[in-house]
């Protein structure tokens, strides 16, 4: 099953969108590991997107922030949650002292709700065309065939009429031919 989903403008490598199996790969980390980083980040405030299914999304800030986390943990030996305090710049102190950010989450799932409904609109908008231009094409290759199976039967029966008309011809000249014998063929 693929989470991979790309927003509509791709212009720009910020826009694309990465899934958990991508970014672990990208970032040289087990999946299970990346999930333990990203439980620590948003420990700390730090807010992923989610896609329809609630899974975890990445963009392009997002990939090179656990890049540095995974750098500064492997070249100066910190703990996983030190380095992502280090990135991040909170102290567990700060942490339990600062409320969590849930208006911000809100407005961004009413915002994916938004855009998701747009699109489900114009997804729908593109397949009622759709089936109309597959109706449409259905009808002419009937109606096609229909002509062409008219066209192939007149064909046939004129093939046979002068098939008809020639064998006659040939047996009218067989039977002229027989009546018309020289004078002396009579007398044998």
């Amino acid at each position: 099953m693929s989470d991979l989903t790309v927003v509509p403008d791709t212009s720009t490598v910020e826009n694309v969108i990465y899934t958990t199996q991508m970014v672990s790969k990208i970032v040289g980390v087990p999946e299970r590991t990346l999930r333990n980083y990203c439980s620590f980040m948003q420990d700390h405030h730090y807010d992923f997107q989610k896609n329809k299914n609630g899974h975890r999304i990445y963009y392009k800030k997002d990939v090179e922030i656990i890049k540095k986390i995974i750098d500064l943990k492997t070249s100066n030996s910190l703990t996983m949650q030190q380095a992502v305090s280090e990135i991040l710049g909170t102290t567990v102190e700060e942490l339990k002292e600062s409320p969590p950010k849930k208006s911000k989450e809100k407005m961004d799932i009413h915002h994916l709700l938004e855009e998701f409904s747009t699109f489900k609109n114009e997804q729908m908008e593109f397949n009622k065309k759709l089936l109309e231009q597959l109706i449409k094409q259905e009808h002419y290759i009937k109606n096609s065939i229909e002509e062409r199976d008219k066209k192939l039967m007149y064909a046939m029966k004129e093939s046979m009429e002068t098939r008809r008309q020639l064998a006659a011809a040939a047996e009218t000249e067989r039977e002229r031919e027989t009546k018309k014998k020289v004078w002396w063929q009579f007398w044998k």
